[in-house]
């Protein structure tokens, strides 16, 4: 038996709305934490709700008593936030924290330096040195970039207007994972506590590239033609870096992302990962392609 039976879950969002069923489906104790208790509308049977105050330190120590882990999905805007939450959880004796970084790059040497992962690597080093000092546990996840916004935004594919920037021709591999797969290891590690404890966990249910994705999308529109602009990912990214050392604007971080993802540099494909440990398959090209089908129009 798992010694995390009682949940606390910060930040909701897709992410956490799927983890909240998973837990709860899995017989797990999860209370939500949010700043509105208007929100225990939207919540299934079986899960508490606590409203908290994240500015203050007694309220987020009263919202985490007595639970043993802390996982957050809260926003990348808000992610700043988990140092407090941090700071409550060990005061109350919460044994582990899982960060919300789920990162498709970050735990790559490299891709962790790029600047938009400021936040979420200032998270994970806090957590580094507090572990030094035996205060409290972590484990941080590595999924590569959600299956869905391979389908539902522009990132690597634009399929409402049938354009695609292809970078560096669509050759390089990056990892991708379902939000059921993230969820499904997030609570596998629940029941491997020593195996996952302070370590990054990477899982993925296939490797991809651009143009794989592309000849998906091509094959549900047979008729149509489709708009391709070769770019070169390397310099997309050096300009857009250039840009953001000027005036740091979330506007053109998607852009940069998706050069650095698709460009081969930045870790963004998984040569090993965790899914055997934590007991979750892998995804063939054909099941990719039929999850996928369901987002056309």
């Amino acid at each position: 038996m798992t010694i995390f039976r009682r949940v606390a879950l910060i930040g909701r969002g897709s992410l956490g709305t799927v983890l909240l069923d998973e837990l709860l489906n899995s017989n797990f104790t999860v209370t939500v934490l949010t700043r509105s208790a208007s929100s225990a509308s939207s919540l299934p049977p079986g899960a508490d709700i606590k409203q908290v105050d994240y500015s203050s330190a007694e309220s987020l120590k009263t919202a985490l008593a007595g639970h043993d882990i802390v996982i957050s999905t809260l926003s990348p805007s808000a992610i700043p936030l988990q140092k407090q939450v941090i700071d409550a959880a060990i005061a109350v004796g919460v044994k582990r924290f899982i960060p919300a970084e789920y990162g498709a790059m970050t735990s790559d040497p490299v891709g962790r330096k790029l600047p938009f992962h400021k936040d979420a690597i200032e998270i994970h080093e806090f957590l580094r040195e507090t572990v030094a000092s035996g205060l409290i546990e972590y484990t941080v996840f590595g999924v590569g970039v959600l299956t869905e916004l391979l389908f539902t935004t522009t990132l690597v594919v634009d399929l409402e207007h049938r354009e695609v920037k292809l970078f560096d021709g669509g050759i390089h591999s990056f990892s991708t994972s379902r939000l059921e797969t993230v969820a499904r290891a997030v609570v596998a590690s629940l029941h491997k506590p020593d195996e996952t404890r302070n370590r990054v966990i990477r899982v993925h249910d296939a490797v991809l590239t651009q143009r794989q994705v592309l000849d998906m999308a091509k094959g549900w529109t047979p008729t149509l033609e489709w708009r391709e602009v070769y770019v070169d990912a390397q310099a997309e990214v050096d300009r857009g870096l250039k840009q953001l050392e000027k005036e740091f604007s979330p506007a053109l971080v998607p852009g940069v992302f998706a050069a650095a993802l698709m460009s081969g540099r930045y870790g963004a494909e998984y040569k090993e990962v965790d899914n055997e440990l934590l007991g979750l398959g892998f995804m063939d090209k054909r099941e990719i392609n039929d999850f996928g089908k369901k987002f056309t129009k």
